[in-house]
């Protein structure tokens, strides 16, 4: 449970970060554009995505039979 509320939230905070970003992009290039939140924003969906599955990965730890399957 708590491995996947911090990948969650890490994924979240990646995710922000991107469409800020391509919010600031925006404001800075002078046209009221879409296409930099757009674009920083599906790249934040997989950045987030991807980190979040890291960070519950190394809070959950290994399995506790240490992961080998036995036949």
């Amino acid at each position: 449970m708590v491995g996947t509320v911090a990948g969650v939230v890490v994924g979240m905070a990646v995710f922000t970060v991107f469409i800020g970003l391509g919010f600031l992009l925006s404001s800075r290039v002078g046209l009221p554009s879409a296409v930099p939140v757009i674009i920083l924003g599906a790249a934040g969906a997989y950045a987030g995505w991807l980190l979040g599955v890291i960070v519950f990965g190394a809070v959950r730890g290994p399995e506790p039979d240490g992961g080998e399957q036995q036949v």
